[in-house]
C-alpha cells in the first residue's frame, strides 16, 4: 500500500470516533428537546436547530475535557494535511503532461518512443487514466529504454494491438530489443486489478507469434487508486498475477 492508501485508510476509523463521540449526544439531546415542548411544530424546530447548533461546541468542549478525544482530533488534522499534501504531488505530475489533442495519437502526445522505463509508466499511467477507455501500447525496450512504441485506443473495456504482432519478432530482432512489454489499463479506482479471461489469452497468442523470443514478452495491466496512483500488475499465460511496481506519492 502507499502512503496515501495507509493514511486514507487510518482516516476512516478516526472519522467514525469522532462523529459517534459528537452526533450521539446530539441526537439524544435533539430528540430530548423535541419531546420537552408537547407541540409537534415547536419539538421539530428544536431538535433540527439541536442538530445544526450543538456539534460545534460540543466537539470544542469535548477537546478541553478528554486527552483521547484531543489527541484523535489532532491525529485526524495531521493526517488530513498530509493526505492534502500528497493530492498537491499527484495533481503536479498530471499538470506536468499536456492533454491529447483530438484525432492525435496516443503516442505522439505523451512523448512515450525514447522514455526510461518509469517515465514511460508514468507517461502511460497518466493517458490512459484521462482516456477513460482502454489503451493497447506495445514497448519495445532496449537496456531499459522504449526505442520503438505503438499505441491503439479502444472502448472502455477492450483494446487491441495497432500493428501486426505478428512482425513484434522481426522488430525486436531489428532493433536489439531485450523485452516487448505490452501494456493495457484496466477502469479500476480502488488499487486492484487482476487479468481478464481475455487478457490471458491474448497474451498466450503473443507469445506464440514470437516464436522463440516468447519469454521476452511482458504482459502488464495498469490501474489506480481513487488518489490516481498507478499501480502495475503483471501476469504470465496461466492467469497468476503479481504487484510489479506501485508509485507512492510519499517516495
Amino acid at each position: 500500500m502507499s502512503r496515501y492508501e495507509t493514511l486514507h485508510e487510518e482516516l476512516g476509523p478516526l472519522l467514525t470516533r469522532q462523529l459517534v463521540a459528537v452526533m450521539l449526544p446530539t441526537v439524544i439531546a435533539a430528540v430530548a428537546l423535541g419531546l420537552s415542548t408537547g407541540n409537534y411544530r415547536s419539538g421539530l424546530a428544536l431538535a433540527l436547530a439541536a442538530l445544526l447548533l450543538v456539534p460545534l461546541p460540543l466537539h470544542l468542549l469535548w477537546r478541553r475535557l478528554f486527552s483521547a478525544y484531543r489527541k484523535g482530533a489532532e491525529r485526524r488534522a495531521a493526517v488530513r494535511r498530509e493526505l492534502q499534501e500528497l493530492d498537491r504531488r499527484i495533481s503536479a505530475i498530471f499538470a506536468g503532461y499536456r492533454q491529447r489533442q483530438q484525432g492525435e495519437h496516443f503516442k505522439k502526445a505523451y512523448e512515450l518512443a525514447g522514455r526510461p522505463l518509469r517515465d514511460l509508466e508514468e507517461a502511460l499511467s497518466v493517458g490512459m487514466f484521462r482516456e477513460r477507455r482502454e489503451v493497447f501500447v506495445t514497448a519495445f525496450m532496449r537496456q531499459g529504454i522504449a526505442v520503438r512504441v505503438t499505441a491503439s485506443i479502444g472502448s472502455p473495456m477492450r483494446c487491441s494491438a495497432a500493428d501486426n504482432p505478428a512482425r513484434w519478432k522481426e522488430h525486436l530482432e531489428r532493433l536489439g530489443c531485450d523485452e516487448i512489454r505490452q501494456y493495457h489499463n484496466h477502469p479500476v479506482h480502488d488499487g486492484h486489478t487482476s487479468p481478464s479471461r481475455t487478457d490471458v489469452r491474448t497474451s498466450k497468442k503473443l507469445r506464440t507469434l514470437l516464436g522463440p523470443h516468447g519469454n521476452r514478452l511482458r504482459s502488464l495491466i495498469i490501474c489506480w487508486n481513487h488518489a490516481r496512483e498507478w499501480k502495475v500488475f503483471e501476469h504470465d499465460t496461466t492467469g497468476r498475477h503479481w504487484l510489479h511496481f506501485e508509485f507512492d506519492a510519499a517516495a
